[in-house]
């Protein structure tokens, strides 16, 4: 019985929905990188070197 539930589910929506949200986290980061300014990048950069 569980065999036969488990043939008749259809699961290739799952590939397509985990392709479509991977590529909107790339889009996002793509876009943070891009708008992220000099200034802020220099900041963060020198962090691990702070002595806090």
């Amino acid at each position: 019985m569980i065999k036969q539930v488990l043939h008749l589910l259809n699961y290739d929506f799952c590939a397509e929905i985990a392709l479509v949200l991977f590529l909107i986290a790339f889009a996002l980061v793509g876009i943070k990188t891009a708008v992220t300014s000099p200034s802020e990048i220099k900041h963060q950069s020198e962090i691990p070197l702070a002595d806090d």
